[in-house]
């Protein structure tokens, strides 16, 4: 029950109701500030943001007691249900009055609150209502609550002295949640890396005494130790409940003897974060110790998991793990602003590069993009009544180069803020000193790891960063990758892989697996040439691309892919046979379209980077250009065309000696060099192989075999001999045309003759 007492009418109305007594001493009020112990998410949407167009709370810490500073601790941690429902309600009333300045949420930070003091004003009146009545359900309904209320103009003396009241409770508060708080917060990647936010940014407020700054929240060095020192032992922990246990934990974890936070914490969000203990979370200390217990914490987080038809995401693998569907409200100018990141990230590796390589940054972001559905397009494979099989769609994408070429910054830093992915590997953790698997070799235990994973459920890509590239040549990485990719049974959801590797022909670690059964299920990407132009301008440009990526692009086309998928017309099925990445060009083509910017990355999609056509062309001419014709090379005609036969001399010549880099092992590799698309070779023998020459120059681009053989020896042999076969075959033209002529002759002058 409530009674309000009518002070300007000086009458008591009993059984009030709060809002009907408002409505009738206030015309339309527009603004409602307020100080109340408590009040809720619900409270404030169901009751004031309808009815005032700025709403500013002063919320309290803590009642008075002995126990008030874990009961502020336990306030203080329970900050991230606001942050939490704002998070996954973006749309509700709620977080947009948040993020749009109009209602703005404090609570105090040193002294204890007692006063309950609401404010309604328009622009010429006032209403001010103070007792004892929080702003929650009990409190309007069932609690016995008591109110004095006043009214009239703004000018009016009294309506000051409200004013200074709720001023000095706002001058002792802090900032509980305001649009820069939540619109930091909203950014963070899943659950799990919002509550470590929400808990970083509390403890970061908290101090021992007030220093001036309004954000402080100031809990007496004096009252906290007294606090720990009586809930510290064993036996008067026993004594609370779970709850007031949690809140001396947390208070015995966060502040030393002196009742001062301890210096020596790392990350006193991380220590408040592990006490909540809702997901296992591996700290750096912990990592460097090097014991991995389980293969799940070296999976992708969030994690992308598909079902009926939507992708759904969850902050880690495991039982009971809450997941929600992948959205996107993505349009308008937005969109186009993710557009034109995408593209700038293409040009930036075409525009800064000794030689362009856009093509292949474009390429992984497609197959980035659109990996969480490749598996639907392997079925898809399947069942097709053309060649196309399963394993022609590859599952793992490897970054191929020289060092500082930028592909982990592409494949690993780009990768990892493009699809929101918060742990993205690097080699080193597979160390087998520090891996408590019992796996022989890093390479076996990477190979175990992505073997696990392939099966554990999620589609989203696994991306491990600086591996050994001997890795693909390994005989089980080979049974791997063949039996995920063979499978006929393995028709469900599927992730892929990222793989980068340094490539150095120097080193026999370096050598990466050429055979076409790899290269057909592991897509090889080069990048092999430098950035060019001033560093500093590079290292700006670089800056720029990274502070604008984010997932929103991949979750827009997570979710158009979804649609697209749901009802594939037999003309997009035939456009799919031919090219596997379809799908999300196709998204991505009809997004540009509204904007009239496909022209930007029309060329690229044109056809799909192959590996095959650039890797060795480099080698292979600077070979034909240090062989010897007529011993390393022989030239001969074969069906009409100019063959050229390679002898193993030649690569006896450029061979180191090593197991590695023998003259056997270096022919068989420069013979896998040879792209089949251009029948360049199609045997090799123990004792070398024979090439087409004008496909080879074909694929080189160039006439580097071609110039060979017309500087040789036999080419200018066999120009002798073809022009003296050339001369007498015109001799021989020419005696039998004078021959003819004779013949003619002597005819019509026997004609004459008989005239």
């Amino acid at each position: 029950m409530l009674d309000i007492l009518d002070y300007t009418k000086q009458t008591l109305v009993t059984d009030a109701d709060f809002w009907k007594f408002a409505d009738e001493h206030i015309q339309k009020p527009t603004e409602f500030k307020g100080v109340s112990f408590v009040s809720s998410i619900k409270f404030i949407e169901k009751y004031l943001l309808p009815r005032y167009q700025s709403v500013t709370l002063i919320l309290g810490l803590s009642d008075n007691g002995t126990a008030s500073i874990g009961q502020r601790m336990a306030q203080l941690t329970d900050r991230n249900k606001f942050v939490k429902y704002g998070y996954e309600n973006q749309k509700s009333e709620f977080t947009k009055r948040i993020l749009d300045g109009t209602l703005k949420l404090y609570f105090t930070k040193q002294e204890l609150i007692h006063t309950k003091l609401y404010l309604l004003t328009n622009d010429h009146d006032y209403l001010a209502l103070s007792g004892s009545m929080n702003l929650t359900e009990a409190a309007l309904h069932r609690n016995v609550e008591q109110l004095a209320g006043d009214y009239g103009s703004k000018e009016a003396q009294l309506y000051q002295c409200h004013q200074q009241m709720f001023a000095d409770n706002f001058n002792r508060a802090a900032t509980y949640l305001d649009a820069k708080k939540m619109a930091g917060f909203i950014k963070a990647k899943n659950a799990e890396q919002l509550q470590i936010n929400v808990y970083t940014d509390t403890a970061d407020m908290l101090k021992n005494k007030d220093d001036g700054n309004k954000d402080v929240i100031v809990l007496p060095a004096e009252e906290v130790k007294k606090y720990r020192s009586e809930h510290n032992s064993d036996e008067e922990l026993k004594k609370l409940s779970a709850r007031e246990r949690l809140s001396v934990i947390q208070t015995v974890r966060l502040f030393g003897d002196a009742g001062y936070k301890k210096r020596q914490l790392n990350n006193i969000g991380q220590e408040l974060y592990e006490l909540k203990q809702v997901v296992k979370h591996v700290s750096k200390n912990n990592a460097t110790a090097g014991k991995i217990e389980h293969e799940e914490d070296l999976y992708p987080k969030p994690v992308l998991f598909y079902n009926n038809g939507q992708l759904f995401e969850a902050p880690r693998i495991g039982d009971q793990v809450k997941s929600t569907v992948v959205k996107s409200d993505l349009a308008g100018a937005d969109l186009k602003e993710q557009l034109q990141l995408f593209s700038d990230i293409a040009h930036e590796y075409d525009n800064y590069k000794e030689v362009g390589e856009g093509w292949q940054a474009c390429d992984f972001m497609c197959f980035l993009f659109e990996a969480p559905w490749l598996w639907k397009i392997r079925n898809m494979y399947e069942l097709s009544p053309s060649a196309r099989s399963r394993e022609d769609v590859p599952l793992g994408v490897a970054l191929i180069g020289q060092g500082r070429t930028g592909k982990s910054t592409l494949g690993k830093r780009f990768a990892a803020k493009l699809t929101g992915s918060g742990n993205f590997l690097d080699g080193g953790v597979f160390d087998p000193k520090n891996y408590a698997l019992g796996k022989s070799n890093i390479n076996m235990t990477i190979t175990n790891v992505l073997n696990d994973y392939m099966y554990s459920g999620p589609v989203n890509p696994m991306m491990i960063d600086d591996i050994s590239p001997d890795l693909t040549t390994r005989p089980y990485f080979d049974r791997f990758i063949k039996e995920i990719t063979n499978n006929r049974n393995l028709t469900q959801p599927l992730p892929s892989f990222i793989f980068t590797m340094n490539r150095r022909e120097d080193d026999s670690k370096s050598q990466f697996s050429l055979k076409p059964e790899i290269m057909r299920r592991l897509w090889y990407l080069s990048f092999e040439s430098t950035f060019a132009g001033e560093e500093s301008a590079r290292e700006k440009k670089l800056n720029d691309l990274l502070s604008r990526a984010n997932d929103k692009l991949y979750r827009y086309c997570q979710v158009e892919l979804a649609k697209f998928f749901d009802d594939v017309s037999p003309e997009a099925e035939q456009q799919i046979e031919n090219d596997f990445l379809y799908p999300i060009k196709y998204v991505l083509k009809q997004a540009m379209d509204q904007f009239a910017m496909f022209d930007q990355v029309q060329d690229y999609f044109k056809d799909n980077y192959d590996y095959s056509l650039f890797v060795g062309r480099n080698d292979w001419t600077m070979l034909i250009n240090q062989a010897e014709i007529g011993t390393d090379i022989v030239f001969v005609k074969q069906d009409d065309r100019l063959k050229a036969q390679i002898n193993k001399q030649l690569f006896n010549k450029v061979s180191d000696n090593t197991a590695r880099n023998s003259g056997s092992m270096l022919m068989d590799r420069y013979f896998q060099y040879l792209p089949r698309k251009y029948r360049i070779s199609y045997q090799r023998t123990s004792t070398g192989f024979i090439v087409d020459v004008k496909n080879f120059d074909r694929w080189l681009n160039s006439d580097t075999l071609e110039q060979r053989y017309n500087s040789s020896e036999v080419a200018r042999n066999a120009q002798k001999v073809d022009t003296a076969a050339q001369m007498s075959k015109a001799i021989a033209k020419l005696t039998e045309m004078q021959e003819k002529q004779n013949q003619r002759h002597h005819l019509f002058g026997w004609l004459r003759k008989k005239d």
